[in-house]
């Protein structure tokens, strides 16, 4: 087949398919070096979009200051410390720089630590502390303001120690196991969902057993507005809310059979957003209570530009955790206890 019918042919392709063999030949054919480098320029124009400044003390007072590597550096003039354009990020420190953004691929496919540890030359456990300081560092961005109708509802996971060795007062559980008690307990982990029609989603683990409004209040208020309607189920814990907090609130009751009022009101997308998350998760037989919010927040990002090009989506997920920027070491990963 000669140049002129391979171009035929890519010309009559749809545009999902083209963008794929962009993507393709760029990843195999294009020098490290030069995608590292667009990269870090995009990375730069929005890390530094309202002036450069310090990463460690936050002093505007920054000078050029030579280069390392070939990367710029700058330096603080009121706390004297060095930075590059990948401190404070995800990437800040890494000898496998080059290794990034086809390790971001794998988390936007959902490949298991040691699944990309071998397609990438990592190992599994190097894996699995820059999936979670790129995930630490996505945790930070900004839920926003929810609007109009807005559906709420919880859903539960069981507890889980996993990877950890000594777990009190139970044998340990293979491939996330089963609960003792029947129905929810405190050896379930709570997960407030909200999502309004413009598909804005907030879900964070909020506690053990059943949803109590005091959890609900710390977690929704400072996102609603004054004319937000919340629709949920007729748990107590959310009629106890809305009359406290003056929010005008709408129950389905599905006990009653009831899934839809005057035609608007319903929760069906809170009920699809739980059957996906679920299904989701399943694929790491069991997660870490500690880290589940990190997981959470994967899902979130995940299922808010699941229309979006895979392209797009990986420089994005990469870009904003450096934005965010975290200080995430191996160290803290390993000992913290709950997150958030």
């Amino acid at each position: 087949m000669t140049l002129t019918n391979i171009i035929a042919n890519i010309s009559s392709l749809n545009d999902k398919d083209k963008e794929y063999i962009l993507d393709y030949l760029t990843r195999h054919f294009s020098p490290s070096a030069s995608q590292q480098g667009a990269l870090i320029g995009e990375l730069r124009e929005r890390k530094f979009s309202h002036g450069f400044h310090c990463r460690h003390c936050g002093s505007t007072s920054v000078v050029r200051y030579g280069k390392r590597d070939g990367r710029q550096r700058y330096k603080c003039k009121d706390c004297y410390k060095l930075s590059s354009d990948l401190t404070n990020s995800p990437m800040y420190r890494s000898k496998k720089a080059d290794r990034w953004i086809p390790f971001i691929e794998c988390m936007l496919n959902g490949l298991s630590l040691r699944e990309t540890a071998s397609q990438i030359g990592i190992t599994h456990v190097t894996a699995f502390y820059w999936r979670h300081k790129v995930l630490s560092a996505l945790a930070k961005e900004s839920i926003g303001i929810f609007e109009g109708l807005v559906e709420v509802d919880e859903t539960y996971f069981l507890e889980s120690h996993k990877g950890r060795r000594g777990i009190p007062n139970r044998k340990p559980r293979k491939r996330g196991g089963s609960a003792t008690k029947r129905g929810i307990s405190n050896e379930q982990v709570c997960v407030l969902v909200a999502r309004d029609r413009n598909k804005t989603t907030l879900s964070k683990r909020v506690g053990s057993g059943r949803i109590l409004m005091e959890q609900i209040d710390n977690t929704l208020t400072s996102h609603f507005k004054n004319d937000t309607v919340l629709i949920s189920d007729a748990h107590n814990s959310y009629k106890s809310y809305t009359s406290t907090n003056d929010v005008e609130h709408i129950i389905i009751n599905g006990s009653k059979k009831e899934y839809v009022k005057k035609g608007i009101y319903h929760l069906n997308n809170i009920n699809n957003y739980h059957s996906r998350l679920k299904k989701w998760i399943s694929r790491f037989n069991g997660v870490s209570t500690k880290y589940l919010q990190l997981y959470l927040v994967w899902f979130q990002f995940l299922d808010n530009r699941k229309m979006e090009s895979d392209l797009s989506k990986k420089k994005q997920m990469l870009i904003l955790a450096s934005v965010h920027g975290t200080w995430e070491t191996a160290d803290k990963l390993r000992l913290r206890n709950l997150a958030f």
